[in-house]
């Protein structure tokens, strides 16, 4: 055996000794924690053996288990005495599965795994560990150990010694070599490609994290120059080489490592340039696999090593490429052609025009990759772009063009895309270099048939316009925009061909689909940029020409019948102009009128076309108020829509954008409203059935929003012009009040009835039109004044008219919200809606007109949230506390439901699992106890609760939730923030003593339950507890520490350094220094990420290491 890893008390030692881990095996009992304890606990899995002879046999015994089923009693085939543990191991798939994990963190696997890979199992004497095995399971064994030893090498380097690296390297080697010189015998040589390419993958890894810095000419000169048969694998290592130095899964002690096993590499590069240049020349008439094997090499090298410009531009391999792609049908070039395309591709973009030291290159690239989309002499003096036929003069891609060969089409799109995305500083160019051919170039991409294809020059687009609207001085910018116009223009009518809907829609599945609608989005945002540079009348008026083109040509289609199935190109060319429309003036008269008096008479039947049609209806609100004449129309074609599956949400927020935006000419608001009562009405019909409803209630809410708005403007404009006397609007407005408000209130109180049979479902919809009508139902002042009186009784100025008719419709339906919500405690979704209900309200009404409700609101979320738990009301509370918290007043009633829900919330959460099973009310209490930090925290420091609250938010900090872990910080920072705007304070007087006051109670506070907090951010740091926010603004880690160390700076180093004890020495040294300089927020907060960063890289080192194993 020529590279034993040999393990302390384990096998007898090799020509390339590598010292045992100093850990040695586990205890007896001890397992790897790969899930969590509970879970290991029940998994009935065997301690892992240190003796690698014994832990052998039961990792193949688990591999058995798993590739082919326990076919065999433990121990009757793999030799060895059974001590029970390998019935564990091979008795199920999930069992060994999970013990073939396990083995592979721990400290035996290194030993096990070479073994297992020595070089008496490939060759099947002697009594190895696969000795007795049949060529398959020693197949499956030898990729497993490979398999094991690249994680390892990626990840648990750090449990060898340093000095055992260099063995571990040769023992690797000699397995790499000896495998590859076994493949190259074929097939019967023991080996395969798959596991040599994991062995180079292990030896790439290791390579890096010994800083082997002469892995190149040492491998060039021990293996390949003796060995050249070697070269496929030593082309592979090659290759690896620098995948494995810039992988992210490559976890290393010192990053510095990869830094400078990277510049090594880049030193390497022309070595290794020559190296492909003459395997490239000696192969000659190779099989595929080796030319394709030199250039996915050279990929490689492009991609991840920052080889110098000068070296791609004077290497004969661009040159060799670009034959692959200019001649893709000769010889193997067909096999060679994708990966081919990657390397000019990778060329391009990490290469691109605009840095001055890539200009050679640059210009060595241009005509070989121009020349793939040549035209021949006989299309260039025809102006065709693409002639009936190729000829021997037209370059590869006007063939494929012609034979429509997707495959080559799209390596050759990907090209000239990326080309023109990399050179596009050139394309904008003052110099005249015949740029425009190359946008000629994409834009002949973009309309290859294939729209996935086609699609791949989106982004390019978006690069082109970006590049062309910053081009200075202003002069110039106007110059190119002129000479890409026809460009520009050609694109348009590529736009419409990419936005057609596939002939298939109706039968594609939901996710292709959405891959539909994703790119169409994507086009509709090309047509919006070429407005930007054309103007939205030039793109309106081109795409309204090939509207017209379409129209004419379906109506000459016979039969008759054919034209209704022909509406792709009509409805590509409506979503367009639907996309322009905030370009588009509503003096526009040449196309607006006939696209509107088109969409009446389109097929009702096609839900894609109405869709869109109804989409573009209300996107042009603006220009129909301008033009009633063609509104009239258009309504009944958008009440239908409400009746059409799959259109009706499009026809619903249409209708809306119309209330929106059409007043002037046309009162909206009785058309509306009579099309709302309609809706309503069956709705109710549908309920009392128990059918299924009209409407589903979002769309239902959208109608009701454009009539509140409707209503709201006519009676507004009706106010303001005159129209009516005091008594009339008064009446008018009661009428409309009643006919939107009344049945809500009918059906609000059915539901709230004792006894009544009904659902939540009911009464959320009835609060949620309820909530609609108090956003957005504004009405001039109403003869009541039943809020005005209430408002004057609690001392509080006349109320406005919005503020006055909401709190008398708040006054009425009180009783019934509050029975609703109790008839119904714990559904959440109602308890979410009642809650905005009310955030309306008071954001709507203001905290003055609120007041005298702000009683009975608190009584009613204390005792709601007291009998169900349910978050929502936490976060109302916060709402008042926003609200209500700067008026002195008002505070102690706020701090009074503070105290009220706090007590609710510590009853409930007892223990970390209750904790863990409440996240949200973890999260909503803690930013309500935030924002009463923020809005009046001096009741709530000098008050007994603060100290209860530092200690349950120490404890919500450890949950592994998002949310919760925002809210916990949001009060803690909020807290110590509060403590250092007090130490500001200065002067004389009583407030300075109730600062003072306030001040020593929370340094109190801080003093008592600041430790177990500290310790807590620590761990969070360190990764032993969730890390969410870093270094956010608002409620982090970082600005608890910052503010913690200007408050107590002392007290905070006492917390924090036990805290910090298994830190990586130095980054902490580094860390705490910065908290002793008092570094500004921004210096701190790169310290902190720095520090972070350096513990999570040890935590994922030592995570897989015995001491945390164990």
């Amino acid at each position: 055996m020529n590279g034993e890893i040999a393990a302390g008390g384990g096998g007898a030692a090799a020509s390339h000794h590598v010292p045992a881990p100093s850990s040695g095996g586990l205890p007896p009992g001890g397992l790897p924690l790969l899930q969590p304890a509970a879970a290991v606990a029940q998994s009935n899995l065997p301690p892992h053996s240190s003796d690698p002879d014994e832990e052998s046999r039961r990792v193949l015994m688990a591999l058995d288990a798993v590739f082919a089923g326990h076919t065999s009693q433990p121990g009757t085939d793999r030799g060895g005495k059974d001590d029970g543990g390998g019935a564990a191991v091979g008795g199920s798939r999930d069992a060994a599965d999970r013990y073939l994990t396990s083995f592979q963190r721990h400290t035996v696997s290194w030993v096990v795994c070479d073994r297992l890979l020595a070089a008496d199992a490939a060759t099947g004497n002697g009594h190895g560990p696969l000795s007795r095995s049949n060529p398959a399971q020693q197949q499956q064994a030898r990729f497993f150990a490979a398999q094991t030893l690249h994680a390892k090498c990626r990840c648990d380097a750090s449990q060898l010694p340093a000095e055992s690296l260099p063995s571990l390297r040769d023992s690797l080697t000699n397995h790499f070599t000896g495998y590859a010189a076994a493949l190259s015998q074929g097939p019967s040589g023991g080996s395969s490609r798959a596991l040599v390419t994991r062995l180079a993958m292990a030896l790439s890894a290791l390579s890096v994290q010994m800083s082997w810095l002469t892995v190149i000419p040492d491998v060039s000169h021990n293996i390949l120059n003796p060995r050249p048969e070697l070269a496929p694998a030593v082309l592979e290592l090659f290759k690896l080489l620098p995948e494995e130095c810039g992988s992210d899964r490559l976890i290393l002690e010192d990053e510095r490592r990869r830094r400078d096993f990277g510049f090594r590499l880049r030193d390497e590069g022309g070595s290794i340039l020559d190296f492909l240049v003459q395997m490239a020349q000696s192969e000659g008439d190779a099989d595929v696999t080796k030319k394709e094997a030199l250039l996915q090499t050279f990929h490689s090298w492009i991609r991840y090593v920052p080889l110098p410009p000068q070296l791609l531009q004077s290497t004969p391999l661009i040159d060799w490429t670009f034959a692959v792609l200019d001649r893709p049908h000769d010889g193997d070039n067909a096999e060679l052609f994708e990966v081919a395309v990657d390397v000019v591709v990778e060329v391009l973009r990490m290469y691109p025009s605009d840095r001055p030291v890539n200009e050679g290159l640059v210009m060595r690239m241009i005509p070989l990759a121009m020349n793939l989309g040549r035209k021949g002499a006989t299309a260039v003096a025809a102006g065709a772009a693409v002639p009936a036929a190729p000829t021997a003069d037209d370059g590869p891609f006007r063939c494929a063009l012609h034979e429509k060969d997707e495959d080559l089409l799209r390596g050759y799109c990907r090209i000239f895309t990326e080309m023109g995305e990399s050179y596009i500083s050139l394309i904008v160019s003052h110099e005249e270099m015949n740029q425009e051919r190359l946008v000629d170039l994409v834009l002949d991409c973009a309309e290859i048939p294939d729209k996935e294809i086609a699609n791949i020059t989106l982004h390019f687009w978006y690069k082109f316009v970006s590049w062309l609207e910053s081009l200075e001085p202003l002069e110039y910018r106007y110059h190119m925009i002129d000479h890409y116009t026809p460009q520009l223009l050609r694109l348009l009518s590529t736009c419409t061909l990419l936005l057609r809907y596939p002939v298939d829609i109706d039968s594609l599945p939901d996710d292709r689909v959405d891959d539909v609608q994703r790119d169409r989005y994507y086009v509709s945002d090309v047509i919006e940029d070429c407005c930007r540079l054309l103007g939205g009348h030039v793109v309106l008026r081109n795409v309204g020409d090939r509207l017209k083109e379409e129209c004419q040509r379906v109506s000459t289609l016979v039969p008759p019948e054919r034209r209704g199935a022909e509406w792709h190109g009509i409805e590509s060319c409506l979503y367009a102009i639907r996309s322009v429309a905030r370009y588009i003036a509503d003096e526009e008269q040449d196309v607006l009128p006939f696209v509107m008096g088109l969409i009446p008479q389109l097929p009702p039947d096609v839900r894609q076309l109405r869709c869109t049609a109804s989409t573009l209806i209300g996107k042009y609100a603006l220009w129909l108020d301008s033009h009633t004449v063609h509104l009239e129309p258009l309504m009944p074609y958008l009440a239908q829509g409400l009746s059409t599956p799959q259109c009706t949400s499009a026809a619903a927020v249409a209708i809306k954008e119309l209330c929106e935006g059409c007043n002037k000419q046309m009162c909206m608001g009785d058309p509306v409203l009579q099309l709302y009562d309609g809706i309503s009405a069956a709705q109710q019909e549908a309920h009392r059935q128990h059918a299924h409803p009209v409407l589903e209630l979002r769309d239902e809410l959208e109608v009701l929003e454009g009539a509140c708005k409707a209503v709201s403007r006519q009676l507004m404009e009706e106010m303001s012009s005159g129209r009516r006397t005091p008594e009339e609007l008064g009446a008018a407005t009661t009428a409309y009040v009643n006919r939107i408000v009344q049945p809500i209130g009918q059906r609000l109180a059915a539901e709230a009835a004792d006894g009544a049979v009904g659902h939540p479902r009911a009464a959320i919809a009835e609060v949620e039109r309820l909530t609609v009508v108090i956003r957005y139902l504004d009405v001039p002042h109403s003869a009541s004044r039943t809020a005005d009186d209430a408002a004057a009784a609690a001392g509080v100025a006349k109320l406005g008219s919005k503020a006055s008719f909401i709190m008398d419709l708040m006054s009425e339906s009180w009783a019934l919200l509050d029975a609703v919500s109790q008839k119904y405690p714990r559904d959440i979704h109602l308890a979410e809606k009642l809650c905005r209900l009310h955030k309306h309200v008071m954001r709507g009404v203001g905290p003055g007109a609120f007041q005298p409700m702000l009683e009975p609101l608190r009584v009613q979320l204390v005792r709601n949230f007291s009998q169900s738990h349910l978050s929502p009301y936490l976060y109302a509370a916060s709402v008042c506390i926003a609200e209500f918290g700067s008026d002195p007043a008002m505070v102690p009633l706020l701090v009074g439901m503070l105290t009220d829900l706090s007590a609710a919330v510590f009853g409930m959460l007892r223990t970390r699992d209750d904790f863990t099973s409440h996240p949200d009310v973890v999260e909503e209490f803690f930013f309500l106890a935030g924002r009463a930090m923020t809005h009046c925290p001096e009741q709530v420091v000098i008050s007994p609760l603060l100290n209860s609250l530092l200690q349950c938010a120490a404890v919500g900090m450890e949950l592994d939730h998002r949310d919760a872990n925002s809210g916990t910080l949001n009060f803690i920072e909020g807290t110590v923030s509060y403590g250092l705007r007090l130490q500001r304070v200065g002067g004389g007087g009583a407030a300075v003593e109730a600062h003072q006051a306030c001040r020593e109670a929370l340094e109190k506070a801080v003093v008592a339950e600041g430790q177990p907090l500290v310790t807590n951010l620590a761990s969070a740091i360190l990764g032993d507890l969730p890390l969410y926010r870093l270094d956010n603004s608002r409620g982090s880690v970082a600005g608890v520490l910052f503010s913690l160390n200007e408050l107590c700076p002392v007290l905070l180093m006492q917390w924090l350094t036990p805290a910090l004890m298994q830190a990586p020495p130095t980054a902490k040294d580094l860390f705490l220094q910065s908290l002793q300089d008092r570094a500004p927020r921004d210096e701190f907060d790169t310290s902190l990420r720095q520090f972070a960063k350096v513990c999570e890289r040890n935590r994922k080192l030592r995570g897989n290491s015995p001491a945390s194993s164990v």
